[in-house]
């Protein structure tokens, strides 16, 4: 066959058709996690909780034996979404504990509270919100962050020990008060 002939699949063509198809996926794919994200986080489901599904969906798919325009395009696209997801849940976190370090403490529990209610997998925004409320004689918000803590499927057994200890001396220490 001619090479000019226009019929004729070319190594190009074919690459490019496969561009274009795994960019049409990525393009339908970030549209949906991103209207997924807003209907989920709605419905009260915490952005940890949203990230850790979306990173086993995300595992599945590279262990697919198919590695076809579709799925690289939807693999593209979780970790893009999925990463922006993780860059603003740590920046909630670093936002807090830089806010507290400057001394600027109530706009710090903002940023905890939020990182809290995220159901961070990290004790630390529990931890520093329990001892600002602890000293500022705040009992029951204390209490209400170890019990948050504990309901934190993301924290470690340790983490749970701990703030199971707290929230048994908070709750003492509330019963006692008249």
């Amino acid at each position: 066959m001619l090479k000019w002939w226009p019929f004729k699949s070319s190594p190009d063509t074919q690459a490019k058709n496969e561009y274009q198809a795994e960019q049409a996926a990525f393009r339908a794919q970030e549209s949906a996690l991103m209207q997924e994200l807003a209907a989920q986080t709605a419905q009260g489901v915490s952005r940890q909780a949203i990230l850790k599904a979306w990173q086993a969906q995300m595992a599945a798919l590279e262990s697919s034996p198919e590695q076809s325009a579709q799925t690289k395009g939807k693999l593209r696209a979780y970790d893009l979404v999925a990463g922006d997801l993780r860059a603003e849940l740590g920046r909630n976190l670093n936002a807090g504990r830089a806010l507290e370090m400057a001394g600027q403490v109530d706009e710090a529990i903002k940023y905890y509270e939020t990182a809290v209610s995220d159901q961070m997998a990290t004790r630390f925004p529990y931890e520093h919100l329990r001892l600002i409320y602890r000293q500022r004689n705040q009992l029951p918000d204390a209490l209400r962050i170890c019990q948050a803590a504990l309901q934190n499927p993301f924290l470690t057994p340790q983490d749970h020990a701990h703030f199971q200890t707290w929230a048994q001396r908070y709750s003492h220490q509330l019963s006692q008060t008249p």
